[in-house]
């Protein structure tokens, strides 16, 4: 079979079933998606209600949204344990980025790679100088302080750029490494830039209520994986309250509608499903890693809802991503994408059970029968 990067496009983003769709000229509906790491599961109960009132109320889409946005604020400090007043909402956390990157006139910025694609993306929009920081495979992609904010120093950055649990590894920092990370920052006048997207699978490494002591820590954090809502694009970013002002005056008004409000308000108020999701997910994670292992994957240790490995070496140059596609209809992230990787790194979503047994079996049959 010829090799996949020279045949078809491989997507930058997880979850571009159309277009795998198209290029592989299968049923867009026989496709499973391990891509996109997504709850798999659907959002709260309490979010279906919210649209189901939103649609038998004409009021609900004939009027504005509120400007600030004041209940839904409520909901997202009391679930991060902060302050309203130190909580900005937007429609994704990249236009949070872009927008804070403007506000603090970021000149500089370290960033570790591999990482998130879209934050190169919005570095570059803003005029901000990328310095890529390598993280290695071998050290399971990890941080290290002194090596992070000497980098900082040698390159003059103004910013550091941090994803906990990082993307697409997974890795996870503790909250007090983070924190000691962030405060060597502040000694060198660096602001750190926070992205805590996958967070709420493990709520107590996150530094969100740490913004109240840290001046120069930005959190922004993400409705879409955790509370299966990626369609409703509700983010937002917990900082300083002086900081919140002067960012929030490089957002556009009614960043979200009112019906993403009033579902994402419902979302973090269930504590039933938060607690459940945290415990299905690091069960069926664990069951995957277990399963990885034994087909002899160079795994990473993740923590989020997202598992990274690497192929078996005499497979390396084989199109088991392709195979995956047109024989078991199963999608996965080919990390060529990610700076940093190529082809033989791949991610997965932790699905449920019945789910993530069919990925074996095609992983193990994709492996045994390579060609």
């Amino acid at each position: 079979m010829p090799d996949i990067i020279a045949m078809r496009t491989v997507p930058t983003h997880g979850g571009q079933l159309r277009q795998i769709a198209e290029q592989f000229v299968v049923p867009i509906h026989e496709l499973l998606d391990f891509s996109a790491s997504i709850y798999p599961d659907g959002p709260p109960a309490g979010v279906m209600e919210a649209l189901n009132e939103a649609i038998h109320s004409p009021a609900i889409l004939r009027d504005y949204p509120d400007l600030d946005l004041p209940e839904l604020r409520m909901a997202l400090g009391g679930y991060a344990a902060v302050p309203p007043v130190n909580i900005l909402v937007a429609n994704g956390v990249a236009p949070l980025i872009d927008a804070t990157l403007s506000a603090i006139r970021s000149r500089s910025c370290l960033l570790p790679v591999p990482a998130f694609g879209e934050y190169r993306r919005i570095l570059t929009k803003c005029a901000v100088e990328i310095h890529p920081y390598r993280l290695l495979p071998e050290l399971d992609f990890r941080q290290d302080c002194e090596q992070l904010i000497g980098e900082c120093q040698r390159h003059q950055c103004d910013t550091l750029l941090l994803t906990n649990p990082q993307n697409p590894s997974g890795i996870t920092m503790s909250a007090q490494n983070m924190k000691d990370i962030v405060q060597r920052a502040a000694e060198n006048k660096i602001r750190v830039l926070l992205d805590e997207a996958f967070i709420d699978f493990v709520p107590e490494r996150s530094l969100s209520h740490d913004v109240l002591t840290l001046q120069n820590l930005t959190v922004f954090r993400s409705l879409t994986k955790f509370f299966s809502m990626a369609g409703l694009r509700v983010a937002y970013l917990i900082a300083p309250e002086h900081v919140v002002r002067v960012i929030s005056c490089n957002l556009a008004h009614w960043p979200v509608s009112s019906v993403a409000a009033m579902a994402a308000k419902r979302a973090t108020e269930d504590s039933k499903y938060i607690t459940a999701t945290i415990l299905r997910n690091r069960q069926e994670r664990e069951w995957l890693r277990a399963e990885l292992l034994n087909l002899e994957m160079a795994l990473f240790p993740g923590s989020a809802n997202y598992l990274l490995f690497r192929l078996p070496e005499h497979l390396r140059s084989k199109s088991v991503w392709e195979h995956l596609i047109v024989d078991h209809r199963i999608v996965v992230r080919n990390c060529a994408s990610f700076e940093g990787l190529d082809s033989s790194y791949m991610r997965v979503n932790v699905r449920n059970r019945a789910d993530n047994e069919l990925l074996i079996q095609a992983l193990s049959s994709s492996l045994s029968h390579p060609d």
